[in-house]
This record gives structure tokens, sequence and C-alpha cells, in this order.
């Protein structure tokens, strides 16, 4: 009787230690509100903006002429160009003018042109005050822009991870003007 007893007592003990034992090394599992499951996907996207002014280029000479009316009248001045200007990157060279006109173009409001011709004639239709002269020169007008490469991390915060400089032209023609009764006068866009 003993020995069952002794047995008995083995048994539970040893069922008891067992089953302890396997709580205390048993993997801990976690609770919901202890795993954070990723709350965003994981991509790249880009951005573009402009910054700073406009800044006028010519694209050939200052022409002028006078209205000898008592009035103010529309002159047209006629000028052929005798330069050329391009869309240009700014420092280091991003992709291709390509790609960087259409990030630009997608994000932003602005058109931006890849290149303008010179040896065209173009007309500036102006109005001139009575005895004065006008003037007038033909040009373009650069927009510098940044495109910034993102990536949207797991947790919903972004990362910048490159960015670009890109000086765009966004009117391929723009006039200078001024008038003044004196011989001459420096053309303001």
């Amino acid at each position: 009787m003993r020995t069952r007893i002794k047995h008995a007592a083995y048994a539970t003990t040893t069922a008891a230690a067992l089953t302890f034992g396997s709580l205390a090394i048993s993997p801990g599992t976690a609770t919901a509100s202890e795993v954070r499951p990723q709350a965003c996907d994981v991509f790249t996207f880009y951005t573009a903006h402009p910054y700073g002014k406009t800044k006028f280029k010519s694209r050939g000479p200052v022409v002028g002429k006078y209205n000898s009316s008592a009035s103010s009248s529309w002159l047209n001045m006629s000028v052929k160009t005798t330069k050329s200007r391009s869309t240009t990157w700014i420092g280091e060279v991003g992709g291709s003018l390509d790609w960087g006109i259409g990030k630009i173009e997608a994000k932003t409001s602005y058109e931006v042109s890849k290149k303008v011709s010179s040896g065209v004639t173009v007309t500036n239709r102006m109005r001139v005050d009575a005895k004065k002269r006008g003037f007038t020169q033909p040009g373009v007008l650069y927009r510098k822009f940044e495109i910034e490469k993102h990536r949207q991390n797991g947790n919903c915060s972004t990362t910048r991870l490159k960015s670009w400089y890109m000086n765009g032209i966004v009117a391929k023609l723009h006039f200078a003007e001024c008038q003044t009764k004196r011989p001459s006068c420096k053309p303001k866009p």
C-alpha cells in the first residue's frame, strides 16, 4: 500500500513539475495590443515644386520704334531671334530631361519646354505713348524646380531619399519692354 501511495505521490509531483516547467519554458504569445501591424504600404513617390522667382533670358537683340502720333498707339516690332535656350539640370543630373519635365508637369501646374530655337522672327505688339520710343527684346522665362524622391515607410512616416534641381523654361516667348523720350532704354520683363 505504501508503494502505491508513494507511486501516486511521485506521479502527481512529476506531472505538476512537468506542467509548471512547460509553462516556464514555453514561448510567449503576444496579445493584440502588443503586435503592431504594418499600418501603411512601403513605396516610393516623387514630388516637385517651384522655388524662387521667374528669370528672363534674352533670345535676341533689342529693337525699337518711334511713335510720332499725338496719341498713344500700338506698334508692331519684329525681331529675329539669335539665341536658342534650353531647360537644364542644375548640379547633379537626375534622369533624362524628358523624365524631369514629366515629373514637374505631373506634380505642378507648370508646362515646361525642353528647348526654343534661334532664327525665328517674332513680333511684339506694344502700346507706346505719344512722341516716345518703344523698345522690346524677345526672351524666355525660366523657373527653378526641385524634384524629390520619397519613401513611405511601414509606420506611415516618409523619408526623403534624393532631390534634383532643374532650370525649366516656363514661357517660350516673353517680351521685355520699355519706352522713353530719350534715344534708348533698357527693356524690363
